[in-house]
């Protein structure tokens, strides 16, 4: 077993709300998630006995199973259900360019090839090695009954290929834009136009390339996927975008909603990764018409301030300045973690956890978090059972999903975050400590007296006059007089 003291020194708190207690009384705390083995499954106690309505995948976690062969998700359904999780994000499910056995492939290496598909269509019968269509619809299907959605990632702006020229499998299938420049933020053209790391950039303009993507995604919901995470959603063009505008959102979103509602089914739900910004002379307004989308700068403030054990209520502000009701924040992503700059790589994953915390604390956003294989050569697709089942990511969890509709009350002082979600008796509170302390009091007013329950370890906690003594210790409990 893992003996976490590192994060046990400086592990969040999570207090959910019970029955009230106007005379206060004894409590016993402890620090949390380095108290048992991180492959516990136990979910934690759900202190109020009501979850608020899971309505959208919004409203939830999103565990970003990455590079996770579809048959090994299935296997986990149950344990990501009782981790948390009401979400699951899986790898581009297209055709790609390179099937060869996981053996010889390592994260280094090999992951960018599920991002250069060859066709824009669920895989067929050894197209991917990530599993097959039934193996997909059996998954949707067992998620469904646990009450799990799952999300599939699209690759809709580029196909395989080098320099502008389409990988000699797909060569002469769709039209490409003329421009001949790579990607950029520099101008709307640049943005739109231009080719991602010398990707031939399909013309999304055009009418045939609407139609075959939009019939991937009612081929997707026709296998049971809910939800998209469209890669590269800042180079499509929006019919925003003067002389470079198109129809493609609208039209390939609205077909896929036209099939869904034709089947009976739920609406789908759409978010675009859209990095640091959208290019010059563009807006996010463009996009949340249509979807969410990532706030990246979010999650690198959050982490930066867990790193340097300090934090301000300026660091928590949305840098995208949109609701974050269209909003999906993370603490890293596949790309922070396996690009060539390893923004995140060797950053510890208790560091990864404290700055996931905080932002799946917050209201109205989703959250992902991305599951770290053990280490950065690991072979492609293998599992690490630890990170996304850890207590305190458990914990936040069923936090977010306590907590979803209710309202938020954030402060940063003295190297401590808290967030108080809800009030009165169904009010809770995230408290992450920046710095390495054992014991801290606190003073939250809008925390009404009475005993609360530590969701990291279902321990007891009694609040009284806004004051309670934070214990982080590793292996034992202390108890506190108020």
């Amino acid at each position: 077993m893992k003996n976490r003291i590192v994060l046990f020194l400086i592990v969040p708190l999570l207090l959910g709300g019970c029955s009230s207690n106007e005379e206060g009384g004894n409590t016993s705390s402890t620090g949390g998630s380095g108290l048992t083995s991180s492959t516990s499954v136990e979910p934690p106690i759900n202190p109020t006995g009501y979850i608020e309505e899971i309505s959208s995948i919004q409203d939830t976690t999103i565990l970003h199973a990455w590079n996770w062969k579809l048959n090994d998700i299935k296997s986990r359904l149950q344990q990501i259900k009782d981790a948390g999780y009401n979400s699951i994000q899986i790898s581009p499910m297209q055709p790609k360019v390179d099937k060869t056995n996981y053996a010889t492939q390592s994260t280094k290496s090999q992951w960018w090839k599920y991002y250069q598909p060859l066709e824009f269509k669920v895989a067929g019968e050894n197209e991917t090695i990530l599993g097959t269509k039934a193996q997909l619809t059996s998954l949707c299907s067992e998620a469904k009954e646990l009450g799990i959605s799952i999300v599939v990632d699209i690759v809709a702006n580029h196909l395989s290929g080098s320099n502008g020229v389409y990988n000699g499998q797909v060569y002469t299938q769709y039209p490409l834009h003329s421009y001949n420049g790579n990607t950029d933020d520099s101008s709307c053209q640049a943005t739109v136009q231009g080719r991602v790391g010398g990707l031939p950039d399909v013309d999304t303009s055009n009418s045939t390339v609407q139609n075959k993507i939009a019939d991937m995604l009612c081929e997707y919901l026709e296998c049971g996927i809910k939800g998209f995470r469209f890669d590269t959603a800042k180079h499509i063009e929006t019919p925003d975008d003067g002389d470079y505008s198109s129809n493609f959102w609208p039209f390939v979103l609205g077909k896929a909603d036209s099939y869904a509602e034709s089947h009976n089914l739920d609406k789908p739900y759409y978010y675009g990764e859209i990095l640091n910004t959208c290019g010059t002379g563009r807006s996010y307004n463009s996009y949340n018409k249509y979807m969410s989308f990532t706030d990246n700068k979010s999650g690198q403030n959050v982490l930066n301030a867990v790193k340097s054990s300090s934090i301000n209520t300026s660091t928590l502000s949305y840098p995208t300045e949109q609701d974050a009701s269209h909003l999906v924040l993370w603490a890293e992503s596949h790309d922070t973690y396996a690009n060539d700059d390893k923004e995140t790589t060797e950053v510890s994953q208790e560091k990864i956890n404290k700055a996931f915390v905080i932002q799946a604390s917050r209201k109205d956003a989703a959250s992902l978090y991305f599951a770290r294989p053990q280490s950065w050569n690991s072979q492609l697709g293998s599992i690490y059972e630890d990170g996304w089942i850890d207590n305190e990511i458990k914990a936040i969890n069923y936090f977010h999903s306590i907590y979803n509709k209710k309202s938020e009350k954030i402060s940063a002082n003295d190297g401590v975050f808290v967030n108080v979600r809800g009030e009165d008796k169904y009010a809770g509170a995230a408290i992450v400590s920046m710095q390495n302390v054992t014991k801290k009091t606190m003073n939250i007013s809008s925390l009404k007296d009475g005993e609360y329950i530590n969701l990291v370890n279902n321990e007891k906690l009694n609040v009284r006059n806004g004051q309670f003594t934070v214990n982080f210790v590793n292996d034992s409990a202390v108890s506190q007089q108020y």
